[in-house]
Formats: structure tokens, sequence, C-alpha cells
């Protein structure tokens, strides 16, 4: 394309020089166009051609734009007292601020309603006449300018809707108080009349429940308009041990804010977190009505961790609450096992062992009881366990500080465990004044075995000892995290896994064997058995019972000759259904006495988790399998689950289930089954864990998950493996790695 230049030179170029083939081709260009001359003289006029013209006029300069002001919003329809936030706009002033007027009077008055500087018009307690007054601003740098905005004052008595109350469902326990606020545009909670048909409640909506436990309404009333909401006040007594009672029925019969009608992923989800400092693999605990020195009265939930820390929460406070924290549970100079080590090279549990069993609480004395794990700081550590009886309100150790070392017994029981190969999973039991706590070790690691320890709680003094494999080794008690059972009459129970069994043959270690402990003989023997009649068959395929915790079954579930039973499950995939009262020792061959015991492969995989038995029917998750049922009838439990199973799979480690429900029986229409899908603990990378919520009548039927809702709005913390999740008082408590998660009805 030719430049500028070019086409000045080629409009001044003469006739009689003889024209370069570029200029030809210009030229050419120029007739085929006729407008190329106008537009060569336009160009050449810019630099300097015959014929140029002289510079254009200069524009005319804009005339000056005029000031504006305007109040937003324009109109404004408050009730009695009731405030509204106008705003002045000011366009082409350099100065914008303003004074505000009613109905020209500066700043208002009572009558007409007041306006402070910053815009905030509050109506009158009265409504004025004619209703509807003027709010303007005046601009300070010149009074000419001004705009205005209306506002209409609404008497009360033209509220015909329903008035919205929040929360327009709640539970609490005896010792809450519960703020009611009104939702509805333009009325204040001073503006309603509250009342409640039980407990008592403030003008302004702070309600203090009754001490009954029951169902109570609040009303929110104005002339010729209404509001309501639902207040379940609950007496529910906490969940002081794993799996809320010494059965380790996992059953709240107290829940009554949660349903299947209140519960879906728009009415429930995350409400708060609070940062924890290692994994939680023990089961967070529930203590309602708590005194706090110092503090007042709070609902405490409690979560300990692989850090050997104790952390006391508020268990409504949103955000969280701290109430207190313990991690003197590590002697000077030692630290959290950290783990894999030289010694414990199982990465069954990592980074830190801590804490791992679920500690118990006893509510009349008001401690906590717990298992901590340490290691010396050193090139060759040496390792340690000690008990220790926290008080609930403050977090000191009581009764011995120091904590209680876990050691050698009486020198006439075999030798006793190395520390760094006993493990401290399964929960801690407390039964009649005695502490109990069982061990297995860290994957199945070296020459271990499984112990029963019995402890005092009044003076942390060694009362009982139990080795399950005395003249072999293994035998774990590991049930997955779960801890022993005990029932009505103080027979504790436990189910011991992998190793040698050989007492058919007079001899005394008791591996692949469910055990029970009579009060009359304490932990010095075993008052009766049930071991498999397969058991050499199961241990070789690494197959054993002990990964499930022994649920003692109501009465009701057994039949008039078979009253008293306990179910459990082993890793080739089978449910046990046990006679507690004559346990049907060993038998061989083949098969197992059916008067005494009753044997149903579940499949696919492995169960590692503890059964739930609710309304004539065990549940159950096996390892990479669908939670399922299996209806129970006069203590017969069926041989193949009922047709309704969760839609999905729940990992290899399966899930422990928990049941919520208004009532111990005819409130299946109340009901949620509960678990923490930890799949996620065992991928590379971990993911999150994810709480689910199914109907128990219909387990196809998910209620909710917390990966439900859009923009991760609920998602967990990241997984740990056989955790399992806390109901209470209208939350869900969820332990992870690094939070507790609290989860709730959404207000």
């Amino acid at each position: 394309m030719p430049n500028l230049s070019d086409l000045c030179l080629a409009g001044r170029q003469p006739s009689s020089v003889h024209p370069t083939p570029h200029i030809r081709r210009l030229r050419d260009f120029s007739r085929e166009l006729l407008s190329a001359s106008l537009l060569l003289s336009a160009v050449c006029t810019s630099c300097g051609a015959a014929g140029s013209s002289s510079a254009p006029d200069p524009p005319t300069p804009p005339a000056s734009s005029p000031v504006t002001v305007t109040v937003t919003p324009s109109t404004a329809q408050p009730f009695p007292g009731v405030s509204v936030h106008f705003k002045a706009v000011v366009i082409n002033s350099s100065n914008s601020a303003v004074n505000w007027e009613v109905n020209t009077i500066p700043s208002g008055n009572a009558t007409v309603g007041t306006i402070d500087p910053t815009g905030l018009y509050t109506a009158p307690a009265l409504v004025p006449s004619p209703p509807t007054v003027t709010i303007t601003a005046v601009l300070q740098s010149d009074s000419t300018k001004t705009g205005s905005a209306s506002a209409t004052i609404q008497a009360l008595s033209s509220v015909t809707g329903p008035i919205v109350v929040s929360p327009a469902l709640s539970s609490l326990t005896t010792s809450q108080t519960l703020q009611f606020n009104i939702l509805t545009p333009g009325i204040s909670n001073t503006e309603v009349t509250w009342t409640a048909d039980g407990g008592t409640i403030t003008t302004d909506g702070n309600y203090t429940p009754p001490s009954t436990q029951g169902s109570y309404t609040i009303e929110a009333s104005l002339p010729n308009a209404q509001g309501f909401a639902t207040v379940e006040v609950t007496n529910f007594p906490g969940t002081l041990t794993w799996r809320n009672d010494n059965s380790r029925s996992g059953i709240n019969s107290q829940e009554l804010a949660l349903s299947p009608s209140t519960v879906s992923s728009s009415t429930f989800g995350k409400l708060f977190s609070c940062p924890i400092d290692g994994y939680a693999y023990a089961q967070p605990l529930y203590v309602p009505n708590l005194a706090i020195p110092g503090n007042g009265t709070h609902n405490v939930v409690f979560v300990a961790t692989e850090k050997d820390s104790v952390f006391a929460f508020d268990a409504d406070a949103n955000p969280c609450v701290l109430l207190w924290k313990q991690t003197n549970l590590i002697p000077a100079g030692s630290q959290a096992i950290a783990a894999p080590n030289l010694q414990i090279t199982s990465n069954d549990i990592v980074p830190f062992v801590g804490i791992t069993g679920t500690p118990a609480i006893d509510a009349g004395t008001s401690l906590l009881y717990v298992v901590a794990a340490t290691q010396t700081i050193a090139l060759n550590p040496t390792y340690s366990q000690q008990l220790y009886a926290l008080d609930l309100g403050t977090g000191q150790p009581e009764i011995q500080p120091a904590g209680v070392p876990i050691t050698t017994p009486p020198g006439d029981v075999p030798g006793f465990y190395p520390p760094t190969l006993e493990n401290q999973r399964a929960a801690l039991l407390l039964n009649n004044g005695t502490i109990y706590i069982a061990y297995g070790s860290y994957g199945g690691q070296g020459d271990y075995h499984g112990w029963l320890l019995g402890y005092d709680s009044t003076s942390l003094q060694q009362s009982g000892v139990f080795d399950v494999t005395p003249d072999t080794s293994q035998g774990g008690i590991w049930q997955s995290g779960g801890g022993p059972s005990a029932d009505s009459s103080g027979d504790v129970f436990v189910v011991t896994g992998d190793g040698t069994f050989n007492v058919n043959r007079g001899e005394k270690s008791y591996s692949n064997s469910f055990l029970r402990f009579g009060t009359a003989a304490g932990l010095s023997a075993a008052a009766d058995y049930f071991t498999p009649c397969d058991q050499a068959t199961l241990q070789a395929a690494g197959q054993g019972v002990g990964a499930s915790a022994p649920v003692l079954l109501p009465d009701s579930a057994g039949s008039s000759t078979l009253p008293h039973l306990l179910v459990g499950g082993s890793k080739a995939g089978s449910l046990y259904v046990v006679n507690r009262d004559d346990m049907g020792q060993y038998t061989f061959p083949c098969p197992d006495s059916a008067a005494r015991v009753q044997t149903i492969l579940v499949g696919p995989g492995p169960i590692l988790s503890t059964p739930l038995f609710w309304n004539n029917s065990v549940y159950v998750a096996p390892g990479n399998g669908n939670l399922m049922s299996f209806p129970m009838s006069a203590g017969l439990l069926a041989s193949s689950p009922s047709a309704s199973q969760s839609p999905e799979t729940l990992g290899p480690q399966g899930a422990t289930p928990v049941i919520s429900a208004n009532g111990t029986s005819g409130a299946t229409n109340t009901a949620i089954l509960w678990l923490i899908d930890s799949s996620g603990a065992l991928a590379a990378p971990n993911t999150p864990a994810i709480l689910r919520a199914y109907d128990p009548n219909n387990l196809s039927n998910e209620i909710y998950n917390s990966s439900m809702a859009a923009a991760s709005r609920d998602t967990a913390g990241l997984a740990v493996k056989f955790t399992v999740p806390t109901v209470a008082n209208g939350k869900v408590y969820v332990g992870t790695q690094t939070e507790l998660d609290v989860y709730g009805l959404l207000q």
C-alpha cells in the first residue's frame, strides 16, 4: 500500500516527468475510482499542497451539566417504628453532602418520623395523618438542589398474610434459651405479640423452655396476622459412650427435631466447623446442660484426636466456640507417636497415634476417661500409654493428675505387651465402676497379644487383666473401633481377632471368638464363649471374627426360649447371632448348633463395621457393598436381605450406622439411619467424608448426603476410617482429619 508521502508526491508530479511504474499503477487506480482525486486532495492538504484550506473552527464547548439530587429508594412502606435507609445520589457537584428533612422539617420529628445524617429514617410510633410523608435530601452547597422520596407508614392491622418466624423448627435442652426473629419485611420483633404454650417468651422473642420434654408452639401475632414456630425440648441425657449405650445399640430414641419430613438438602446442612489438631478416630461425645466454671451452662461436644488432645466445644455456638482444650496428656519430653516408624511399620493409623479408642464419660462424677499413647523424643524412643480422668467442666486431669501408666500386670499373669506393638483401638467401656480397656495391634504387626484390662473408676487402679492368647500370640480386640459391650446384669462381651484358638484342647488361647466375662470372676477367666466351627479355615484365610463390636439385642428381638442375643460380623462377610446365656462354645465338625447360633452370609466383602438392630431388622454395610437390612423374627434372622438397599456402595471399610428417632417404638416415620461414608480415607489422596442419611424403612431412599448441595456448601473434612456420627439435639457431629463438622437444620 502507498504511504502518506507517496500520495503527496504523486499529487505534485510534473507532467513532463516520466512516471515510475509505481505512479502509473497509482494513476490507473485513480482513473477507475472517481473519488480518488478527492481523497488525494484531502490527503495533500495535510502535507501543504496547493488548494489546502484554513484550519476548521474550534468546537463549541458544551454547556455545563446540571446538578441533580436523587433519593433511593423512591418509595417505602414501613410499619410504625421500623427504620428504612435512604440514600442521596448527587451528580455534577464536587460536594455531595446533604441535609435530610421529613415533610420539610429538618431531621423530622416524632409525628412524621425522624431521619439521621446518614439517611436512616425511623417511622413514628403511630401512623400519621396523612400516612404518607416526604423524605427530602437538600444539597448543602446549594439548597435549591433537592431530591425526594415518599414513605407511607402502614398500620399493623393492614398485615393479613402469615408472619414468618425464625427458626421455624428448633431443638433445645432444658438449660438453653433461643432468640426468635420476625423475617416478614418491615415488622420488628417488638411489634408482634409473643406467646408460648410452654415455657416463657419475652416481648422481643427470647424463649426459655420448660423443664419438661415435649413439643411446644411459639406464636407471633398482629391484629390480623399470625406466625408459628415449633420448639422440641428434649431431656436427652447425652452420648456418653461409643454408639450411645453399653449395649452398643447406636440408637438415640429422643431425637425430636430431625426426621425424614424435616431433613433434606434444602432444610438441613453444614452449620459450622471446629478446627482440631489431629485425626478424630474417636466418636464425638455429647453432654447436655454442662456447667463450665466461670462460663455458664452449655451443651458440650468432646472430641479426642491422635495428637493426644481432647477438645470441648460448645455444641451449638456458630461460629465455633472452644470451651477448653486439654493437651497435657503428653508427658514432658514426649509426643504423640509418629507413625509409621522403625518400630511401627504399619500405616494403619497415620501420621500420629495418640488417642484412638473413644473415651467414656461418667455423668455422675463429671469425668471423662481416656487413654493416650506417646513416645519419648529420642533417636530410639520408648513408648507408653496412660489412663486419665478429665474433669468435664475444665479438662483438668483428676484422681491421678499425671495419669496412670498402663504397664505390666501382677506377676501371676504371663508376659505383658510391649507398648511398641499394642494399640488401644477399641472404645472404652465404663460399667459398674470399672473402666474396661481393650487392645489389638497396628495392622496385626508383631508378636502382640489381645488384652482386656479393668481399672477402678474411682482410683484408676488396675482391677483385672485378661490375656486372650497367654500361650500363643495375637487375638487382638479390634472391633473396628467399637467398644466392649455390657448387659444389664453387668456381664461384659468382646470379640477377638486373628490368632490361635486352642481352648478346645485344654489350652488357653481364645482367638476368633466371642467372649463373655461374668461379674463373679471378673477378668480372671472367660465365663463363656462362642467360636465358629470353621475357625481354622477362617484363620488360614485371614477371615476371622473380631472386626465388629458385639451388639447386644433387646429382649424383644429374641424368643421366649432365647431372649438374650447378640450379633456380630466377620471378615468372611458373615453375621453371627449368638445366645448370650449359652454361647455354644466350639463344636466340630460343622455346623454349629442351630439352637445356639445362627450364621448368615452377607457378602460381598468383609464386615469391617458394626451392625445395628432397629425395628426388628439388622442393618449392616459390608466392605465394598451396599447398606442392607435383614429382617428378624422371634430371634431368627432372615437368610437374605430385604429388597431395599442403599443406592451406592460404601467403600472397602463399609460403614457403622446409627439411628435417630422420636420414641423407642411406634415411631418408624420419624427415624433416620445415619452413617459416615469414609471410603475417602483410603483414597490417594484422601477425599472428604460424606455424611449420609437414609430412610431405614426404605434404604433405597437416601434422604440427604453432604455432597448434595451446590458449591460444596456441606462438604466435610477429609475422611477418617471407622468413624461414627453422633446425633444429638437436632444436630449431627462428624469427626474428620482436621475438623469437627456440625450439621443441623438451616434457618
